[in-house]
């Protein structure tokens, strides 16, 4: 037994150091790349304006990428038939600075919010997924509606949770290229109920998730 030890003690040493030394970390994925998976339809909406032939329809400003350091940010508007309009925005990222606490930006762009609550989308694809729901009012404008979901490498979580994910994906796979994403829909025009912004977000993250097969 003596004998094993010696020769499969070196060679277990050996093999951990071929491993370790041959891990590389990911190529880090393009914006481009990201913005191509998006969807473009989604039942009676389509995306409404198309800026360069993509599949945005605008871009966020240089300081967010500064303080975000993101893979990507997509930003889309859809209109369905009625002229009824709702604003998306995925965030792809590689750390949990990718992703921020969006009652601060709400806060920070004038918005008072009249509701912040806890909810859960029945999605196909993923089972019930937490996300936040928020009423948001401007003075003089009608309510708005907001639901934001976060999916931290481990899978969809709360905001608070996810950083936690993030921890624990790097711990037991530092060199994985892990990924995560931040999911923002508000409901833009007047007619948009709770329930319509609630069904359009369960929509389009299981038809983005059918489309690009599970990967955002």
């Amino acid at each position: 037994m003596k004998k094993i030890a010696t020769f499969l003690i070196p060679l277990l040493a050996v093999l951990a150091f071929v491993s370790i030394s041959g891990t590389r970390k990911p190529v880090r994925p393009t914006e481009e790349s990201i913005e191509k998976m998006m969807l473009t339809e989604l039942g009676d909406f389509k995306l409404q304006p198309r800026e360069f032939d993509s599949t945005i329809s605008y871009k966020m400003d240089e300081s967010s990428y500064e303080v975000l350091d993101p893979i990507a940010i997509a930003c889309q508007i859809f209109e369905d038939s009625r002229g009824e309009q709702v604003d998306v925005v995925v965030i792809a990222g590689d750390s949990s600075q990718a992703f921020h606490d969006q009652q601060i930006c709400f806060k920070a762009q004038g918005w008072e919010l009249t509701l912040v609550e806890e909810r859960k989308l029945n999605s196909k694809a993923h089972g019930p997924i937490p996300v936040s729901f928020m009423s948001i009012k401007r003075p003089g404008s009608a309510e708005r509606y907001a639901v934001y979901a976060f999916r931290s490498p481990i899978g969809f979580q709360t905001y608070s949770q996810q950083k936690f994910g993030w921890v624990r994906a790097k711990l037991f796979d530092p060199f994985g290229g892990k990924k995560g994403y931040s999911y923002r829909f508000i409901g833009l025009t007047d007619e948009l109920t709770a329930d319509d912004v609630m069904k359009f977000a369960t929509d389009y993250i299981d038809q983005l998730d059918a489309t690009t097969n599970g990967l955002m």
